[in-house]
């Protein structure tokens, strides 16, 4: 009998992205039927299926409470990627605070609340005169703000644009240049990266926001460098994704993505032929 996977989605953007019809295509080839359907819509549309793949919810920010709820209803014993338990604790950004005490390369980073005198004390504690704020719930950089200690109208502009507690950390200056480097994991093994450059004046990487991609090559010690920061995560994603920016020699952390990373895979094709090959095993 032919398996049939769903690929949840969201309601804003019901259709398959681009990099998971490649995956898709890749499952079907091994005789897996795929069908996309929103994670916010008709749930009959999970029903009977051999498993669900989390993929394009990428307006789970909005409704974080209501994205755990729908999490926590999957989780019952069906098989769900990644697991509901490790997508949980992968959707407040504080996770990182977690991977930063067990050695993860993180830039000083400090909690705060929605308000610019706290994110003002913040950035005295780190000793900081600019930062970047971001808030607990967020995806492709939405509520991000770059601010300057002396600029008293940008921190409560910050404030505003965070909109809920979350995170200052200090900027890691060489983005602009470098970009950050996603590394693809599947199964636990690296499969390719992508480098993702911001346009002219920005430090947002996101496509959304003006930067653009391209197939990256970086060093061994950088993917094992990578490899061991996502084995500071409990349990086995069937994939993951580690964004870091790559200096010279060291690297810094900027988001491990275990919910519904960008997989790039159509710059790699072999790579959704191995996400394939493991869901099927893991089926």
């Amino acid at each position: 009998m032919t398996k049939n996977i769903v690929f949840a989605t969201c309601l804003a953007q019901p259709a398959l992205q681009e990099s998971d019809a490649v995956a898709a295509r890749a499952l079907e080839a091994r005789g897996v039927a795929v069908r996309a359907a929103p994670w916010n819509g008709d749930q009959a549309a999970f029903g009977g299926a051999d498993g669900i793949v989390i993929r394009s919810t990428w307006d789970y920010q909005q409704t974080p409470g209501a994205f755990a709820e729908w999490l926590e209803a999957l989780d019952d014993g069906r098989p769900v990627f990644n697991p509901p338990a490790i997508m949980r604790a992968n959707m407040s950004k504080r996770y990182l605070l977690d991977l930063a005490a067990k050695g993860a390369p993180l830039p000083p980073t400090r909690t705060a609340l929605p308000e610019a005198a706290a994110i003002a004390a913040a950035m005295d504690e780190m000793g900081l005169i600019e930062a970047v704020v971001k808030p607990e719930f967020g995806a492709t950089a939405s509520g991000l703000s770059l601010v300057r200690r002396d600029d008293e109208a940008g921190l409560a502009a910050a404030a505003d644009t965070m909109g809920m507690p979350g995170l200052v950390q200090a900027l890691v200056p060489e983005i602009g240049a470098l970009g950050e480097t996603s590394f693809m994991f599947i199964g636990g093994d690296f499969t390719h990266a992508v480098t993702k450059r911001p346009k002219s004046g920005e430090i947002r990487c996101q496509a959304e926001h003006g930067g653009r991609s391209a197939p990256a090559d970086p060093p061994d010690w950088a993917v094992a460098e990578a490899a061991r920061m996502l084995s500071l995560i409990p349990g086995a994603p069937l994939y993951a994704r580690v964004d870091a920016v790559v200096l010279d020699g060291a690297m810094r952390l900027m988001e491990v993505e275990l919910i519904e990373p960008e997989l790039f895979f159509t710059y790699a094709p072999e790579g959704a032929d191995r996400f394939a090959d493991v869901l099927i095993d893991r089926l």
